[in-house]
């Protein structure tokens, strides 16, 4: 693009940005939008161009914190170049990085009003993400004409910001989808009604394909490279399975807009945001292979639940084997109740979220974390975070059924804590969690928690012993478990129904 044209557009944008910031004289700085406008072009897929109007809350500016490896030096800032930061009438505003509190210091009044220009280079998939949780978290480029980017990476905003809501209007090219987790106000316009809704989400910009899927006020936008557009009809037929089976646990399917970003790659994982996902997927046998790539559906799908919108721990660390563990236990069960899976398939499951839970217990034992301190290295304890979670979700839905004498579950358990906590934005703490358990069931099951939660109490008997009572055969080897229904146990197939 020539040198004129560029200085064209840039004077069209400031003077957009300008007329915006007019419209919101006199608003309060905790009430006025951020507003931003993202250019990219179709010649640069990798560089977006981002001007900005805000209103400061203190004199810096900053990017989000988390989702990024500590190796890489600045963080999100790190791929940002800051063009320029000038008032309203044009006047330069000087600014400079502070390595430590990574964030910029602005020469200006505390409340000033500022137009920010910078550029985003996408080269983050230069970089190893396994630190923190895998490429699936990863800005990256999709092919040759769609880039998946994680919104951490893109916005830069004032120190102190919350619940403000963001406009953001994208100049692409105009045959693009620009999918988003926002509210639409028009093709290429949106609105992110908070910050974690405006930083903590994925994005897909690019040549790919959106199917939107409606179920009850819940609005479902699958945003689907050229690649795997055959699997359209797939994906969306298994997520119409699994969405009902979330709307039995929690009573209803919340209105809200949702994002899911499918990719492919040589093996299957998936991320979770504020409202979207990414999933990336191994396009071959798909049919065949429920099991695994479903199962990353539904625990991604899940965590809209628990984890990233309304059951979020008061410390997430501390919390990650309720948010990680009991979302996989029941995106088995999701699997199973929807019957996308058999019942030997799920039996499969279980046995391996049990494998788990006794490996990272049985071969370093008095040296391993507790399931409360686990989340504080998540990369390096998952399978006891994930196995030990989904084995005590296990244990507590058999337990919840007897002492109620079937008359109450684990899913009305997780209904309760969705009502009193996660509606009200209540944030979950270990004593919380025990305290509704105990409401549900008349039992005290604190020493139970300080066993095996808060504890290092080997867990192989209370597995065993629970397995027995919901009327599964074992075959136990060490980190080896088989199971097997036995002929008639109800308990079993309730747990295994779709309720």
């Amino acid at each position: 693009m020539g040198t004129k044209i560029k200085e064209i557009i840039y004077a069209i944008s400031i003077a957009f940005l300008i007329l915006q910031m007019a419209k919101c004289h006199g608003q309060s700085p905790a009430n006025e939008p951020l507003k931003y406008r993202l250019t990219v072009l179709e010649s640069d897929i990798r560089t977006i161009d981002v001007m900005a109007s805000m209103t400061l809350n203190r004199p810096y500016l900053e990017m989000g914190s988390y989702g990024i490896p500590s190796s890489i030096p600045n963080g999100w800032a790190n791929f940002v170049t800051i063009k320029s930061i000038k008032e309203p009438n044009g006047n330069e505003i000087p600014f400079s990085w502070n390595p430590i509190k990574k964030h910029w210091r602005l020469e200006t009044s505390p409340n000033a009003k500022i137009l920010l220009n910078y550029t985003v280079d996408l080269s983050h998939d230069n970089h190893a993400w396994d630190s923190v949780g895998g490429v699936d978290g990863r800005p990256t480029v999709i092919g040759e004409e769609t880039t998946f980017w994680v919104t951490k990476a893109l916005f830069v905003y004032p120190v102190g910001s919350t619940g403000e809501k963001s406009n953001v209007l994208f100049k692409a090219p105009k045959d693009w989808n620009i999918s988003t987790a926002w509210t639409r106000l028009g093709p290429k316009k949106f609105t992110a009604n908070n910050l974690n809704e405006l930083i903590d989400n994925a994005l897909m910009i690019g040549k790919h394909s959106e199917q939107i899927i409606k179920h009850d006020d819940m609005t479902i936008t699958m945003a689907i490279p050229a690649d795997l557009k055959h699997r359209t009809t797939l994906f969306t037929e298994t997520l119409g399975q699994i969405l009902p089976i979330y709307r039995g646990i929690f009573s209803e399917l919340p209105a809200a807009n949702y994002l899911i970003c499918a990719s492919t790659h040589f093996f299957e994982d998936g991320e979770a945001f504020y409202n979207s996902f990414h999933q990336m997927f191994v396009d071959k046998d798909l049919e065949h292979r429920t099991i695994v790539w479903g199962n990353v559906l539904a625990h991604e799908m899940f965590h809209y639940w628990n984890g990233t919108n309304f059951l979020i721990g008061s410390d997430v660390n501390t919390n990650s084997w309720f948010s990680e563990g009991f979302t996989e236990y029941y995106s088995n069960l999701a699997l199973v109740r929807a019957k996308l899976i058999s019942q030997e398939e799920y039996l499969d499951k279980l046995s391996y979220q049990f494998s788990r839970f006794y490996s990272s217990q049985a071969f370093v034992q008095g040296q391993q974390p507790t399931l409360l301190e686990a989340g504080n290295q998540k990369s390096r304890n998952w399978h006891l975070i994930y196995g030990g979670g989904a084995s005590i979700a296990f244990i507590l839905d058999i337990e919840i059924r007897l002492i109620t004498n079937g008359k109450k579950s684990l899913d009305d358990y997780m209904k309760a804590l969705y009502i009193k906590y996660g509606k009200t934005g209540i944030r979950l703490n270990l004593s919380q969690q025990i305290s509704e358990l105990n409401t549900l069931t008349g039992t005290d099951f604190k020493p139970f928690f300080d066993k095996y939660v808060a504890g290092k109490q080997f867990y192989l008997i209370p597995i065993l012993q629970t397995c027995e009572k919901a009327g599964l055969i074992v075959a136990q080897y060490q980190g080896e478990f088989y199971l097997k229904a036995k002929p008639g146990s109800s308990l079993f197939n309730a747990l295994i129904e779709k309720q």
